[in-house]
């Protein structure tokens, strides 16, 4: 008997679930994490440089705590050389991205603006 209720209610869970799940992927809860943006707003601040944007305010902490991990680690002269040559070879990595990642986005915020003045 005991087997039989234990199914039944596993069942029934699972059941819930299957029917609660599209009623929650529905919602409002989460639309940044999907990808859903708002985009007036991210073109504004790029054009500010606020937030993500703001790569000087970003690389200056970067920097500030690359510098605390080599003092922790208690690099020789020699060493901090290749450390800071490292570092600097995945800056330019991540300029070259980052210069890439904002012509995308000045061309997506000029389609837009099209798109609001053509209405």
């Amino acid at each position: 008997m005991k087997h039989i209720t234990s199914g039944r209610i596993a069942g029934a869970l699972i059941a819930a679930a299957f029917f609660t799940s599209p009623m929650a992927m529905a919602s409002d809860h989460g639309d940044h994490h999907r990808g859903k943006h708002d985009i007036a707003e991210m073109c504004e601040n790029m054009r500010e440089g606020k937030g993500r944007f703001n790569d000087e305010k970003r690389q200056e902490k970067l920097d500030e705590h690359r510098n605390e991990i080599a003092n922790r680690l208690k690099l020789t002269a020699e060493q901090r050389e290749i450390w800071d040559d490292i570092h600097e070879e995945r800056r330019e990595k991540r300029r070259a991205r980052m210069e890439k990642w904002q012509e995308k986005m000045e061309k997506r915020c000029e389609r837009m603006e099209n798109r609001t003045s053509g209405q």
